[in-house]
């Protein structure tokens, strides 16, 4: 009697054990999310094909469609934390193409439609880099669009980081002999040590005071600056500054 009571005593600890264990495991959707994610597109890509009445009720049903499958991952566990943090930025970017829609019809509407569906595609391309986008054969063709806007659009984006990165560089000199007294000339050498030809840029130097004012605005261009390549840039202001801010204005790369 007193064995098989022990015996049993055991099989319990065991079980308790086991279960104990499986309660532990913790649970990653990295698959699930993936899963989601190319029906959520698939479902996008039905309704769209289907309906060519282009309003807000469009626009914001085709953004629903996707978040209705990949919602809930925002507050899921990842294995994989880049994957997560890829997940959530693409859930955030489904949400603010919502907040653009509620504006269709505005002057303003396309603009930052584009810009966001921009951003949309870049998120995407960089989760298909961490775990491939799996969808059906007859919508291959759409998620390769997409997938190739988002790597036109990194690129682009990675490009102007570099540029912005080589203008911030500069560093201007007044040039005595073309100056006078109320007014100056700066010059400054610069090299394109990206590995672009940046075939059109356009930069928008302020001019601030000590006080971070700021009290003038110049143009700077380049055109067809290919990398290694010294260039001198120059402008000339009545007004006296101690700091320069720039901003890209308009920048074109050439396609590799």
């Amino acid at each position: 009697m007193k064995k098989w009571f022990l015996g049993f005593i055991t099989i319990i600890c065991l079980v308790l054990v086991g279960c104990s264990k499986k309660t532990d495991e913790k649970t990653y959707y990295d698959d699930k999310f993936m899963s989601s994610l190319a029906k959520g597109l698939e479902s996008r890509w039905a309704y769209t094909d289907s309906c060519d009445d282009e309003s807000k009720e469009f626009y914001t049903t085709a953004i629903k469609k996707e978040l209705d499958e990949i919602g809930e991952y925002s507050n899921l566990s990842f294995k994989d934390s880049k994957l997560q943090e890829e997940a959530i930025a693409y859930i955030n970017s489904l949400k603010e193409c919502n907040k653009v829609a509620q504006t269709f019809g505005a002057d303003s509407f396309y603009e930052k439609w584009f810009d966001a569906y921009d951003n949309r595609t870049e998120v995407l391309n960089k989760i298909n880099k961490i775990k491939k986008i799996k969808v059906s054969k007859a919508n291959q063709k759409n998620l390769d669009e997409l997938l190739a806007s988002g790597k036109e659009v990194q690129n682009n984006n990675n490009a102007k980081e570099q540029v912005l990165n080589l203008i911030n560089s500069l560093s201007f000199a007044k040039n005595e002999e073309d100056s006078f007294e109320e007014y100056a000339e700066y010059t400054a050498t610069v090299t394109n040590n990206t590995e672009f030809t940046i075939e059109d840029l356009s930069v928008v130097a302020k001019l601030k005071n000590d006080q971070g004012v700021v009290v003038d605005e110049e143009y700077l261009s380049l055109n067809n600056w290919t990398p290694s390549e010294t260039r001198q840039v120059e402008f000339g202001t009545d007004k006296t500054f101690s700091t320069i801010e720039y901003n890209i204005d308009y920048i074109e790369i050439k396609d590799n």
